[in-house]
């Protein structure tokens, strides 16, 4: 690796950490993309998601729930992010099986 492409992928994980310490999770959708920046796995953030009681249409919080948020039109910076990495990890996953 480059030192240039070495110095701009650190930028990008600098501006990455801080926008996913500074995000502000006040809804289901936000609380959704903040939990996947942090975990990566959607069966692990419905598991969260329910034991913080939310609730979808009334009954427990899904992996398709948690998909559902991430397939969405990107409402800010980080949920674009975490989109891409929802995409890309799904693609990965289908490679294998």
């Amino acid at each position: 690796m480059k030192l240039s492409a070495a110095k701009q992928l650190l930028a990008e994980l600098q501006h990455y950490i801080q926008l996913v310490e500074n995000y502000q999770a006040n809804t289901f959708e936000s609380k959704v993309i903040y939990e996947y920046a942090l975990h990566e796995n959607v069966s692990e953030v419905a598991k969260i998601m329910n034991e913080l009681e939310f609730r979808v249409d009334d009954r427990k919080v899904t992996s398709s729930d948690v998909s559902a948020v991430l397939k969405q039109k990107p409402i800010d910076e980080l949920h674009q992010i975490v989109s891409k990495n929802f995409k890309r990890n799904k693609k990965l996953v289908q490679k294998f099986t």
